[in-house]
């Protein structure tokens, strides 16, 4: 089969790697839908040459057909369409037990072999089925960056007596607005690039502004006085140091994205305003299919965030357009 491969400095290629014969509790998936992740990014921009290793696929956000059932699987049978969520935990920790496989104490990272292929060795467990009325698109962004978006919403329990800043208009930024303007908020987003901010509003957001123009006072006028939550997507230590301009009093303020400095905030400049700060990593296993069928209900056109539909073959191309910061989600896309 087909696969990608990195070789450090900003180079992918496409290699062919022996298909994967699934194992107990596993099974195998045909690529329908696979989407490119900021965090597979890090792995891109890797300095250093290499050779292609078969071994180290990168994706983690597949969606497809089933094609094998290994022994023991009994819940999932050939042909069905499924969901596959990522995260491998070990299982027996306690945020394992309570379905927080996202904040696995000790994760098996190694168990995960990566969907940018033509097809994928899954365990059975974290398989989700794909209701019938669910596009390939909209389930596609679901699986890791959709769900990473409406955790901290659902956190800061988004809804219409709310205003929310969405500082990054990246796929999962554009994730936030489409998802926060379904829950009924009031979205105002942050991102120096006119392409992103064009998608934002396209996706429903109230306003959009350039941070690098200093906005903050614009924002308190139209939120009279600040917003109620910030979720922060780009990583960027210089938003991370401006988050208390945008809200108002006990706002509420979320980390999401990782970038590659050290955060520049200030514990102190959130005192005044008392704010809560908290972190969301990823999102829980058990909130799946809560978000499936959010999106089912309030029809959220997360399908929309989809800037580039790419086979498997324009790999290079795929990447470069998504290290540029300028596009939506890139997917590779396969015949369903």
């Amino acid at each position: 089969m087909r696969a990608v491969s990195f070789l450090g400095n900003r180079q992918a290629v496409v290699i062919e790697k022996p298909d994967p014969i699934p194992g107990p509790g596993q099974i195998i998936v045909r690529m329908v839908r696979a989407a490119i992740c900021g965090s597979d990014l890090h792995g891109y921009r890797r300095d250093g040459e290499r050779a292609p290793d078969p071994k180290r696929t990168p994706g983690h956000e597949p969606v497809g057909v089933i094609a094998q059932v290994g022994p023991g699987v009994e819940n999932l049978a050939v042909g069905q369409r499924v969901l596959v969520y990522h995260r491998v935990g070990c299982g027996n920790c306690r945020p394992c037990r309570t379905g927080n496989t996202n904040i696995c104490m000790f994760p098996r990272y190694g168990d995960w072999e990566g969907s940018d292929a033509d097809y994928a060795r899954c365990y059975a467990r974290y398989c989700y089925p794909i209701p019938d009325d669910l596009s390939w698109d909209d389930a596609v962004v679901i699986s890791c960056q959709g769900g990473t978006a409406y955790a901290p919403l659902r956190r800061v329990g988004a809804s219409g007596r709310d205003a929310i800043v969405v500082s990054g208009l990246g796929p999962v930024g554009l994730n936030v607005v489409a998802l926060g303007r379904a829950m009924g908020a009031t979205m105002i987003g942050l991102d120096p690039m006119a392409e992103r901010r064009a998608l934002a509003t396209s996706l429903g957001a109230a306003a959009t502004f350039d941070p690098r123009e200093n906005p903050a006072e614009d924002v308190r006028k139209l939120t009279d006085g600040g917003a109620n939550a910030l979720i922060e997507t780009s990583g960027s230590a210089a938003a991370h140091a401006k988050v208390q301009e945008y809200v108002t009093t006990e706002a509420m303020v979320a980390i999401v994205g990782l970038g590659h400095t050290e955060p520049s905030m200030n514990p102190i400049s959130l005192f005044g305003k008392q704010i809560t700060l908290f972190a969301s990593n990823l999102y829980p296993e058990w909130m799946l299919p809560e978000i499936i069928g959010f999106v089912q209900k309030k029809r959220v056109p997360l399908s929309q965030i989809i800037s580039h539909r790419v086979p498997l073959s324009d790999a290079s191309r795929a990447f470069q357009m998504a290290d540029s910061a300028t596009t939506g989600k890139i997917v590779f896309a396969w015949d369903g």
